[in-house]
């Protein structure tokens, strides 16, 4: 048995090999677009935190492989340490070219042209202490504006700061032919890499929306006015909505985040995620393969763990990671149990979701300091009926957490023919009352956390 959900390792070559969730069909269409399209193409692909991005992008880089497509994956939150963004890219553009390129020289222009971009970056953001992103992206309608401000800042404040604003006008010409050599030189890159039988050259930049914001909106803006050009693709894996809250964190609350976030990107797509497929949905498939993953010896209780479970998934809507811990929960009550034990399995698999979801609600629950219906209330899960469609089997499953929770004044109050009247009878040879159940499967629980 394990605890923890064992990592899935994605060699080069692997490709959609292990492709749980389906998702090869989507990997394909995207490396079309990339290989057809002759823009200067930036593409975002969204997805919550745990639904499976960078296990698809990892697949997708072998597929990549398999159709002689060059990639480099960069890790933007390993990165973002350096507060230099340009470098982290370029770094990885060199290294990656240096083990790759047919023609060494091309290799060598383009590293000592970054060298000396990325030394006119920080040689303006260490003298006026601001962001350098349009180093050598001045239009020619700015230059009277700037010669304006100089003007005023010699008249009004200091002579050290004039001067700086007349360098960076002097040296605006040089600096757009540097930079201007610079992305003529990355855009022939790919055609002389090895074995390139596209002409392109994908960057892959995940885990955009773990960065400090600082450090996310200046990887957005190099890639806009430094690294996007012809023949490179970049394809920016990030939760879209925590990336515009990072917009925000940087540029002030009343900024349009989303309007600004699309002035980078060209394509933006998601990742697919089935969850209205009755056949063949992404929460089914992944509980399935997580019961093989974790080994748990559940005597006989797989059916019904899936049963109880996938409701649960659908109504919380729990992502792939999510599930990964629900599973460790599992994993940690049946570790703790034994073949003769009682085991009640929508009772496991809910206080295991729930803990996940809720950590205080099962604390409560721990405690007994909840009545069912302020737990329905907290976990919106009121007014569920047995003739909803598509919501039975959570009807089914809450009447047992009822049949757990009421009190017993309660419980001598409901109807004759409610279904829980007849719950009791799972009970009888093991000698425990009804209003111990969760207490009971919470202490096992709440025994061991692991992170």
């Amino acid at each position: 048995m394990k605890l923890v959900t064992p990592s899935l390792v994605v060699e080069d070559s692997d490709g959609f090999r292990n492709d749980v969730l389906q998702r090869q069909q989507f990997g394909e269409a995207l490396s079309n677009l990339v290989t057809r399209s002759t823009d200067e193409l930036v593409i975002s692909l969204d997805g919550k935190w745990g639904e499976g991005k960078t296990t698809f992008v990892k697949m997708w880089q072998g597929l990549l492989n398999e159709r002689g497509i060059p990639s480099i994956y960069i890790d933007a939150f390993q990165n973002d340490y350096t507060e230099d963004a340009f470098m982290s890219i370029a770094s990885a553009i060199t290294s990656y070219v240096d083990q790759h390129s047919a023609e060494s020289q091309k290799s060598s222009n383009f590293k000592d042209k970054a060298k000396k971009v990325g030394v006119r970056l920080l040689s303006w953001t260490a003298k006026i202490g601001i962001k350098a992103a349009t180093l050598g992206i001045i239009k020619e309608s700015d230059i009277e504006t700037l010669s304006e401000i100089g003007d005023d800042v010699a008249a009004d404040t200091s002579e050290t700061i004039a001067d700086l604003v007349k360098e960076r006008l002097s040296a605006h010409d040089k600096e757009t032919e540097l930079i201007q050599s610079f992305r003529e030189s990355l855009s022939d890159l790919p055609a002389n890499l090895m074995d390139n039988s596209s002409g392109r050259l994908v960057i892959i930049i995940d885990e955009l929306d773990r960065c400090k914001p600082s450090f996310a909106v200046e990887v957005l803006e190099k890639i806009k006015h430094l690294f996007s050009v012809k023949n490179v693709v970049f394809l920016l894996v990030m939760h879209k909505q925590q990336l515009e809250e990072a917009i925000r964190s940087v540029y002030g609350s009343n900024i349009d985040a989303h309007t600004y976030l699309q002035k980078f990107i060209n394509v933006e797509t998601s990742i697919p995620k089935r969850i209205a497929d009755r056949y063949s949905n992404d929460i089914e498939l992944y509980i399935k393969k997580l019961l093989q993953l974790h080994e748990i010896t559940t005597w006989g209780d797989d059916r019904n763990i899936v049963d109880c479970l996938i409701p649960l998934a659908q109504h919380f809507n729990l992502s792939l990671r999510q599930l990964e811990k629900v599973f460790t929960n599992l994993a940690i009550i049946y570790s703790t149990s034994g073949e003769n034990h009682l085991r009640l399995v929508p009772v496991i698999v809910f206080i295991a979701v729930v803990k996940v979801i809720n950590p205080n609600v099962f604390g409560n629950l721990l405690l007994g300091r909840i009545s069912f219906s302020t737990l329905c209330e907290q976990l919106g899960l009121l007014g569920l009926n047995e003739e909803e469609e598509g919501k039975r089997k959570l009807f089914w499953l809450m009447n047992w957490i009822r049949f757990s929770m009421l009190t017993e004044s309660e419980y001598q109050g409901i109807d004759a023919d409610d279904p829980i009247k007849g719950f009791g009878q799972s009970l009888w040879r093991y000698n425990v009352d009804r209003e111990s159940l969760l207490p009971i499967f919470c202490q096992k629980l709440s025994m061991f956390t692991v992170n």
